[in-house]
Formats: C-alpha cells, structure tokens, sequence
C-alpha cells in the first residue's frame, strides 16, 4: 500500500519552479532598466559584465558591486547605474523564505 507524501514532498519542487520564474521576472526588469552607452557602441565595445547585488524581500537592494569587469569602464559603469534605476526590483515571491539573498547576474552588451 503506497504511503501518503509528507506535507513537503513537493516543497522543493515548488520551490524551485518559483525561483525559476522569479529569477526570470529580475533578469527581464533588469535587461529594461539597461541603456548600452552610445561612445561603447561608437567604439563598438561588447561584452558581459557580472553584478552581485544582495536584496530584502520587498525588492530593496541592499548593497551592490561589480563581481566581474565586462572589460570595458563604460559598459561596466552602466551596470552600476542600471541596478540604482532598477529599483525596487520584484519581490521574492513566498517560496524563497530567507529575507535577504544575494545574486549575481551576467549583464551582457552585444551589438546585433
């Protein structure tokens, strides 16, 4: 006879799931708030800078930094700017119950 799933059986399933789509929903609002400097672009400067940034649960970020240099002082001085103009970014959504986290996000500058 099969025994019933704990209460938690699919915690972490869900958990997952809704890091997934929120970690989505932060990249999408970041990648809006993200202008590429017209000299960068003029000097055709491409490349992908990473941001560390810790946040509370309501969007507030707490502190920010560069973990990693796109190569270029123009694109990686963007990045900065673009986390300030971002805020507040979305809320962690219910699954995630620490109060404060912190990520590093890949900002990427590619001419088309």
């Amino acid at each position: 006879m099969p025994q019933p799933a704990g209460p938690c059986a699919g915690c972490h399933i869900s958990r997952a799931a809704a890091q997934a789509n929120w970690q989505g929903l932060l990249l999408a609002h970041l990648e809006r708030h993200k202008n590429y400097p017209r000299a960068a672009r003029k000097r055709q400067e491409q490349g992908t800078s990473l941001l560390r940034f810790r946040m509370d649960r309501s969007g507030r970020v707490l502190s920010y930094a560069l973990a990693g240099s796109s190569g270029y002082e123009a694109l990686d001085a963007e990045v900065l700017a673009m986390i300030e103009r971002a805020q507040p970014l979305p809320p962690l959504p219910a699954e995630i119950t620490e109060a404060v986290v912190e990520i590093v996000v890949p900002v990427q500058f590619a001419l088309r």
